[in-house]
């Protein structure tokens, strides 16, 4: 078995955006839904209107309320998109973060191919930037409250499309455990069903493993469990995907449990704790 290093590192806010992803608690809590995309006619959404357009999760890692929007794993794919394929990063006066890059190489990282349907891409992030979330961490006082984008435009002095980060969300971003799957993306991205997707980064977010009965796991991802078929429907998908969900760590134990082992498959996955924490990249001695 590979043994584990642990490197010592000392990095300021841009350096933890261009090492890593996202953080932990992004991909723990829900806040994007596994799902493409929500149907105006599904419970979950007409739950959302009727609450004015909130929706609220609970699990072992704290309280969500995601405001605005019903963000899915599409908006997490083009985040982690736009991160991993960002031509800079900067700190702004004020805190928050831009993110410099280019609009047809993220569409063709996410989609696999040549697309040029940059109005899209637009509405997606209009969909991030008016949305907020709350989040109040178990076993801690940590609360924060944050939208993720404060804008996004193009930018004639870098010659590239350009978002901001709030600076609210930066603080939320340095003060957590961040998550660097970059290499991993481009595999994670040819996973057609966003269920799985969003299963697989729930126990990417993992430093060395995890294990949870698949009831409670659609419960933690945030999957919408409006009917007794749809909960049938997401356990078949998961179970008929079993030999996919090796190839990126995840075993199926047959009484329902998923297992996922960081060491059981090769993988440059790494870690950065949060600020006034020790910072520690972890990663595996191949």
């Amino acid at each position: 078995m590979a043994k584990k290093k642990q490197l010592l590192l000392e990095f300021d806010v841009v350096q933890k955006f261009e090492k890593t992803l996202t953080t932990a608690n992004e991909l723990r809590t829900g806040i994007f839904a596994p799902i493409d995309k929500i149907s105006a006619n599904s419970k979950t959404y007409k739950d959302f209107i009727a609450n004015n357009r909130k929706r609220s999760l609970e699990n072992s890692w704290g309280k969500t309320i995601i405001k605005g929007n019903i963000l899915t794993q599409t908006h997490r794919d083009l985040l982690d998109c736009i991160i991993a394929g960002a031509k800079e990063i900067k700190e702004l006066e004020g805190g928050a973060i831009a993110v410099y890059f280019s609009t047809t190489d993220i569409l063709k990282s996410y989609s696999g191919k040549v697309n040029t349907n940059t109005k899209w891409l637009k509405d997606k992030l209009d969909e991030i930037q008016n949305s907020s979330i709350e989040f109040k961490q178990n076993n801690t006082q940590d609360y924060y409250s944050f939208s993720i984008i404060d804008s996004h435009a193009y930018s004639t002095k870098h010659n590239s499309f350009g978002l901001v980060l709030t600076p609210a969300y930066r603080k939320f971003f340095e003060e957590q455990l961040t998550v660097n799957y970059k290499k991993e993306l481009p595999k994670l991205l040819q996973v057609k069903s966003a269920l799985l997707r969003s299963i697989i980064r729930f126990f990417w977010s993992h430093s060395t493993g995890s294990n949870m009965d698949i009831e409670n796991l659609l419960k933690t991802v945030g999957f919408p469990l409006e009917s007794v078929r749809m909960r049938q429907k997401a356990i078949k998908e998961i179970k008929d995907n079993i030999e996919l969900l090796k190839e990126y760590g995840i075993i199926f134990e047959p009484k329902s449990k998923l297992i996922y082992r960081k060491s059981s498959f090769e993988n440059s996955i790494t870690f950065i704790k949060g600020k006034n924490k020790k910072k520690v990249l972890e990663s595996d001695n191949k």
